[in-house]
């Protein structure tokens, strides 16, 4: 079993680089349709992220190892040509997130995988949320602000905040972004993806996006354990 690194700063830091990164690439797997160079993603900052196992992330660990196993498995098919395996992906990607399979799987809106709660709307409080921090979801993504892929972005926009704070001394700045990373995971992404995680390594038919759900619940359940970590 590796041995556990203590929470150093440069191991805290590491990570709000790793998780960064790792949640923008995420998110563009589920906002942009597949290109040649989607095929050509080496998935570096998973790799970053396994570096700095702690305690509790085993499972989590487990779960990226494995996404990556999937993604560069499919990467590395000799059985078809890289337009063939794009064609495929592409086809996967639209059946997985759009919804246009009758008897498919519910696209990653938030809003379709929470129980409404009287006047808690899911895409309504994520709205109030990014309002209240002066953020706006790109026009060109052409969806809403509980859509799995803006959701992801958002935390990686928190994880950069984080990284980009954490040489102010003494500032509040730092706490504060933690403590949002913290109530968005806790209040949003934890109640929801990685029900629509297991649904999607049902219904996947492609190992690229079977590891891309292994990844994305795999980072989700680290962070849930590691956020409020640097809280204590």
């Amino acid at each position: 079993m590796a041995k556990l690194h203590q929470p150093t700063s440069e191991t805290v830091q590491a990570l709000a680089k790793a998780r960064r990164e790792l949640y923008g690439l995420l998110s563009s797997a589920y906002l942009q349709l597949p290109e040649k160079k989607t095929l050509e993603i080496k998935w570096e900052p998973a790799l970053g992220l396994l570096n700095y196992p702690q305690e509790g992330s085993e499972k989590a660990f487990k779960e990226i190892r494995e996404g990556l196993n999937l993604v560069n498995a499919h990467s590395r098919g000799k059985d078809q040509t890289a337009e063939d395996a794009l064609t495929k992906i592409s086809m996967d990607w639209t059946r997985l997130f759009r919804g246009v399979a009758r008897d498919g799987i519910l696209p990653p809106y938030e809003s379709l995988y929470r129980p409404l709660r009287p006047q808690k709307k899911p895409a309504q409080e994520v709205n109030r949320l990014f309002s209240k921090m002066g953020i706006q979801v790109p026009e060109e993504w052409h969806q809403p602000s509980d859509y799995i892929g803006v959701e992801l972005d958002f935390m990686r926009f928190l994880c950069e905040k984080e990284w980009n704070v954490r040489d102010s001394a003494g500032s509040n700045a730092l706490r504060e972004t933690i403590e949002a990373e913290k109530s968005f995971l806790e209040d949003h992404l934890a109640l929801w993806v990685p029900i629509f995680c297991e649904r999607m390594l049902g219904e996947a038919q492609e190992k690229h996006y079977r590891g891309i759900a292994h990844l994305t619940r795999g980072l989700v359940g680290f962070d849930g354990r590691w956020v409020p970590r640097l809280l204590v």
